[in-house]
């Protein structure tokens, strides 16, 4: 942990220019007023503000002219929405995005005489080369999430790259982050649930980071001679990334399932079903037959593993524990219980297809509810990222707005819990947090952020227009009054704070 969030840190210097008084009178504001604005539709600023990570210059009025089905539907279906060519490029420019998991360790990983001798020195200059590697997937991130039309994608592979968390700095994993964001991640964000969850179980950065590529037995004649089992990962699979931590398991399924994992190792292919770095031992591996959740796995090797995640994906205690962390994530902190039961209706009805569970929470009447609208503490990221977006801004690189998510509290792949940075807003509403949002605020309006065209000052009334009816009276006069550190006073605003 200490060392990610150290490179990220080492970029951010919060900046000494802090906005006029006037701005944290403004910030201190309980709740906002809303404008009214009889000509915004309010159910498409929710669905706006909800499904991307908030309006850029424009965008309120293209969703409002392809009125609301088609613009849920434009995001369900992000295949059909073009890149634009500048993102493409940037993304280009970060050489290990072209990398997959194996090259990485080649191009990057240890080099042989570290290991063999020990040397401290050797392995610093490792960790040194896996920050570079991390800090370009950070890049990546924050490029796609600013630019890419394809918003609620990349709200969903957050989701999962949190759900999916390999925790704090560990080793190679920490060299792994990005491929495992692209490979395990990235794909089925919007796909069927167990092959993400076999995705990640299945790949290295998930293996070490969880301690399960050291889960074996040892096998003498067939029969186990000594075993090693390591059920960190299993434990974790069952309680957070399947079931729940309220789930059915109980310390016997952990059990049951640390053995059916046994064999799953890091290293070189041995066989046709060993890809990007996973290899199955069998001669590490329990052949026992196994029951989990009452239901028998029969061992039949590396298939017990896969018949073990279609289990725990296709259990109705996953279905729900799913469905409501995706509407904490996307509603409110206390989703209606309703709202919950017809999304997990839909996933144990579709196979657990993401897409449709999401289809079934933004078609819900209760997802356009009054009560939920404004009612969100942004996380660093979405305050970062939709400060940008606001300003029309595209960075040409994002090493410093990654430092700067670092200072704020969120430094990417690098959340200490089991669950990476919770979905819900009530851990990002801490009051020491302030004085540095309304820094990155004013830094950002006055074009101090490097990576940002300086030159490309937005004005109020720009950004007032772009974020349309969520911004209230008193935060449009605060901010006419603010001069020229108008802009800075509306993204450090409550209102702005808000979603």
């Amino acid at each position: 942990m200490a060392g990610i969030v150290q490179f990220h840190r080492s970029l951010w210097r919060p900046l000494s220019g802090i906005l006029p008084g006037v701005l944290l009178l403004c910030c201190l504001a309980s709740v906002p007023v809303r404008a009214a604005d009889s000509r915004a539709d309010p159910k498409i600023v929710q669905a706006v503000n909800r499904l991307t990570y908030g309006p850029g210059p424009g965008l309120l009025g293209q969703a409002e002219a392809m009125g609301l089905p088609a613009f849920i539907e434009s995001q369900l279906n992000p295949e059909t929405l073009a890149e634009p060519p500048g993102l493409t490029e940037a993304l280009a420019a970060l050489p290990s995005l072209q990398m997959d998991t194996v090259r990485l360790f080649r191009e990057y990983g240890p080099p042989a005489e570290a290991g063999r001798d020990g040397d401290p020195e050797a392995m610093r200059r490792t960790f040194d080369r896996a920050d570079v590697v991390a800090l370009e997937a950070a890049k990546a991130r924050l490029l796609r999430a600013i630019a890419s039309p394809r918003q609620l994608q990349e709200l969903m592979v957050d989701f999962w790259c949190e759900h999916f968390s390999l925790g704090a700095k560990k080793g190679l994993a920490h060299l792994w982050v990005g491929s495992f964001e692209r490979e395990a991640i990235r794909p089925y964000a919007m796909g069927r649930f167990l092959d993400l969850l076999a995705a990640t179980a299945m790949h290295p950065a998930m293996l070490i980071a969880r301690g399960n590529w050291k889960n074996v037995v040892h096998r003498d004649g067939g029969q186990g001679a000594r075993e090693a089992l390591e059920p960190t990962y299993a434990a974790l699979l069952l309680a957070h990334h399947t079931l729940g931590p309220g789930g059915p398991q109980k310390p016997a399924d952990t059990q049951a399932l640390a053995r059916i994992l046994t064999g799953w190792r890091v290293g070189a292919a041995r066989a046709d079903s060993d890809t990007g770095g996973f290899y199955f031992d069998v001669e590490l591996h329990d052949p026992s037959d196994k029951t989990l959740l009452g239901q028998t796995v029969k061992g039949t090797g590396l298939g017990e593993g896969a018949a073990a995640l279609r289990i725990l994906a296709e259990h109705p205690a996953t279905a729900r524990n799913i469905s409501r962390k995706l509407a904490v994530y996307f509603l409110t902190d206390d989703p209606p219980a309703g709202l919950v039961a017809s999304m997990a209706e839909t996933f144990g009805k579709t196979g657990g297809n993401i897409r449709e569970v999401l289809r079934t929470l933004f078609t819900n009447d209760a997802f356009f509810d009054a009560k939920y609208r404004g009612g969100r503490i942004k996380s660093p990221l979405r305050h970062i990222v939709s400060s940008v977006r606001a300003m029309g801004q595209t960075p040409t690189d994002a090493a410093a707005l990654a430092g700067a998510l670092a200072g704020l509290g969120q430094p990417l792949f690098a959340a200490d819990g089991p669950e990476g940075y919770l979905p819900g807003s009530a851990s990002w509403q801490k009051p020491e947090a302030l004085p540095r949002r309304v820094s990155f605020a004013g830094d950002l309006a006055a074009g101090r952020i490097a990576g940002l065209s300086p030159a490309a000052k937005v004005g109020v009334q720009t950004l007032t227009e772009a974020l349309g009816p969520e911004l209230s009276p008193a935060v449009g006069q605060a901010a006419a009054k603010a001069g020229d550190n108008g802009a800075g006073v509306i993204l450090a605003s409550p209102d702005f704070l808000r979603y």
